[in-house]
């Protein structure tokens, strides 16, 4: 959820920076030096994140995910409004997923078996791996959280933001952050 709360704080950021209309554009203009925009890595992230919590509010045994088949560019890439609502349906569909069950013998979701499907070459063929719902979550997140530094290096040398304009700790990994607040201790 927190990955969620920083890509929102992200929008906002852009809003308030350079007003509704060239946020917009600026949301969806591609960095020449990355190679891609803003919109495109969080739809690309957001696009793993649902895969997962799908899967895990859908629940089917032999569930399967296919990281590498979507859609690519589309509306989601260039429409900041389209982008906050996704993110807001899905941060509501991850609050339901951690509410407690009713069951106390009910088996943990986050084990449930997942297969998780990945290309790891160019020709299209994918590789199966047994996974599990939680650790599909786990990935998801950690892999969000890569593309947020990627975002971040956009939003500082192509969106016209400054570090001051980026939630705390924006694109980077909890462990890092920990460390560092452990280190600052000493």
């Amino acid at each position: 959820l927190g990955i969620i709360r920083q890509q929102v704080g992200l929008l906002d950021s852009l809003v308030k920076r350079h007003g509704p209309e060239k946020a917009k554009s600026v949301y969806q203009s591609a960095c020449p030096v990355v190679g891609a925009s803003i919109g495109q890595h969080i739809r690309h992230s957001m696009d793993h994140v649902e895969l997962a919590v799908l899967v895990a509010q859908n629940y089917e045994p032999n569930a399967s995910l296919h990281y590498d088949l979507r859609v690519r560019g589309g509306t989601l890439e260039k429409d900041m409004d389209l982008t906050r609502e996704r993110l807001q349906d899905v941060s509501v569909t991850l609050k339901d997923l951690c509410k407690p069950t009713a069951t106390s013998g009910q088996e943990d979701l986050t084990e449930k078996p997942v297969k998780a499907n990945f290309m790891l070459s160019g020709d299209g063929k994918e590789f199966s791996l047994d996974s599990t719902v939680g650790r599909e979550l786990g990935f998801a997140a950690h892999h969000a959280i890569h593309h947020m530094a990627m975002i971040k290096m956009i939003a500082l040398g192509h969106a016209g933001l400054s570090a001051d304009d980026l939630p705390e700790g924006f694109g980077r990994a909890p462990s890092t952050v920990h460390h560092d607040v452990t280190v600052m201790r000493q």
